[in-house]
């Protein structure tokens, strides 16, 4: 097991009897919203770099609301993995091998119940942008901006109840 595949799972929250309190609530009060009544958003990192999976993994941590579930590192295991663990949030590469990170969103915002997707690409220009938006994705952010523009993408698409 890896050590980004251990984090996630040594993070996560657990009730006396085992069961982690995502479940428990979605058994006792149907599937409460993501970050709602203290259910972490639980979040896909989808990259072919170990260095970048690091960092986002890293960027992911700061926030106190988002529990890291699963990782993958090719289109193909992407769409894999977001059918197995069914996360609130996917952080999806643009170049990846086998299927590109903007096919696997299609299929994934096409066959499951859709994730949100921020697309992190160093390919920052308006056509790709287009292609994003097109592809479904629901952010776009630089990887040249990564540690100034995630947070507020994130804020954005998951924005805090109020207290």
């Amino acid at each position: 097991m890896n050590a980004l595949a251990y984090r996630s799972q040594a993070s996560r929250p657990t009730t006396r009897a085992g069961t982690t309190h995502a479940a428990r609530a979605q058994t006792d009060h149907g599937p409460a919203a993501p970050g709602a009544n203290g259910r972490p958003l639980r979040a896909v990192i989808v990259d072919d770099s170990p260095s970048l999976l690091r960092v986002l993994s890293s960027l992911l941590g700061q926030e106190s609301n988002v529990q890291l579930v699963g990782c993958a590192t090719d289109g193909y295991a992407a769409v894999r993995r977001v059918t197995e663990l069914k996360p609130d949030l996917v952080l999806m590469d643009l170049h990846l091998p086998g299927i590109n990170g903007l096919e696997a969103t299609r299929q994934i915002k096409a066959r499951f119940p859709a994730p949100t997707v921020i697309l992190v690409t160093a390919d920052d220009t308006p056509g790709c942008r287009k292609a994003a938006l097109a592809a479904g994705t629901n952010a776009f952010v630089d990887k040249q901006r990564l540690s100034t523009r995630l947070r507020p993408a994130f804020r954005k698409l998951f924005p805090k109840p109020d207290r």
